[in-house]
């Protein structure tokens, strides 16, 4: 390999395990902003599971899902292009440029990676849906109300990261294997994410119970687990990211 060759090795190998935050401009965390788009998701959020479904959840669950998952990927759409419209200065898009430029470079930055995302989902939904059954879920019976159990944990859990990180596998590895994210767009995702899964698979222990009570029955309390957790990391993204001394830890990293 010769000297020239180097440098354009060493920037290779720098933005594939870099932070996603790597601009040479530190973005500064919007605490209004983001609070607004957090509460503005949660409601959302709620309304598709609770509120939206013609059916309750208790009731019809295959009906309810059917329904809070289609909309739920709407409003997922609608606020992570929002939320790196704001914050991925990093990945092409400017929070110092106007309204016009900050959309077009969001269409053409992040847009045209929306499929890929989407195929990210899926494949996700088809991991929590393989490692439900194999902890217990139904097999052959109730396959729908697993897959849409899978669907909906997917799009709360795997899309946003999905459409954050496209399919940079070091950043994944390093944000979720290791536990160890680094910028603010990295900490807004790992939180949400890891509580999500959590919350889905502590809602799975009442399941065997003897208690007999409706909402014991698969997938609901686990759907209820995996929303309540989204709602918690929710929360602590945005403390961690409100409190958290992140313009200064990036800072000495690049230096």
């Amino acid at each position: 390999m010769s000297q020239r060759d180097e440098p354009l090795l060493k920037t290779s190998i720098n933005e594939n395990t870099s932070p996603l935050h790597n601009s040479s401009v530190i973005t500064k965390f919007h605490p209004i902003s983001h609070t607004l788009i957090t509460i503005t998701q949660l409601i959302l959020s709620t309304l598709c599971l609770l509120y939206i479904p013609s059916s309750k959840l208790l009731d019809d669950p295959v009906k309810c899902l059917n329904i809070t998952t289609i909309t739920l990927f709407f409003v997922q759409l609608l606020i992570e292009s929002t939320r790196w419209l704001l914050y991925l200065q990093g990945d092409g898009i400017e929070t110092n440029q106007s309204v016009k430029v900050m959309f077009k470079n969001l269409i053409e930055n992040k847009g045209k990676h929306f499929a890929h995302a989407l195929w990210i989902t899926l494949f996700g939904a088809f991991m929590f849906h393989l490692i439900a059954v194999v902890f217990g879920a139904p097999a052959i019976d109730d396959v729908q109300n697993t897959w849409l159990f899978a669907i909906y944990i997917s799009l709360l859990a795997i899309y946003p990261p999905a459409y954050a990180f496209k399919n940079h596998g070091p950043i994944w590895a390093r944000v979720f294997s290791d536990g160890s994210p680094e910028s603010i767009p990295e900490k807004l995702i790992y939180y949400t994410t890891v509580s999500t899964v959590v919350g889905a698979w502590l809602g799975a222990i009442v399941i065997p119970l003897d208690w007999d009570r409706p909402w014991q029955v698969w997938p609901i309390p686990c759907v209820i687990g995996g929303f309540i957790g989204h709602g918690i990391g929710s929360i602590i993204s945005l403390l961690v990211c409100c409190f958290g001394d992140e313009d200064d830890t990036i800072q000495k990293k690049r230096k």
